[in-house]
C-alpha cells in the first residue's frame, strides 16, 4: 500500500514539475539570445552528425578489412587441411 502511495506522490511531483517548466517556458517569441543559442545548438548538432557519419564510415572500412582478413584466414585453413590430407596418404 505504501508503494502505491509513494508512486502516486512521485508521479504527482513529476507532473507538477513538468507543468511548471512548460508554463514557465512559454513566451510569445524568443529573444535574440535564445535565437543565438538555438543557432549554436543547431551547428553543434550538425557537427556531431558529421562526426557520427565519419565514424560510421571508418567503422565500415574496418569491418570490411576484418572480413577480408577472415576470408584469407579461412582460405589458409582450407589449404592447410588439403595439404595435411594429401600428406597423410
Amino acid at each position: 500500500m505504501r508503494k502505491i502511495h509513494g508512486g502516486i506522490a512521485v508521479a504527482a511531483v513529476v507532473l507538477l514539475g513538468a507543468g511548471t517548466a512548460l508554463l514557465a517556458g512559454c513566451s510569445s517569441s524568443p529573444d535574440q539570445a535564445e535565437l543565438r543559442q538555438l543557432d549554436d545548438l543547431k551547428k553543434e548538432v550538425a557537427d556531431l552528425q558529421r562526426q557520427v557519419a565519419d565514424r560510421e564510415s571508418a567503422k565500415a572500412t574496418v569491418d570490411k578489412e576484418i572480413a577480408d582478413g577472415n576470408a584469407r584466414l579461412k582460405k589458409c585453413h582450407d589449404d592447410e587441411a588439403v595439404v595435411r590430407e594429401r600428406l597423410a596418404k
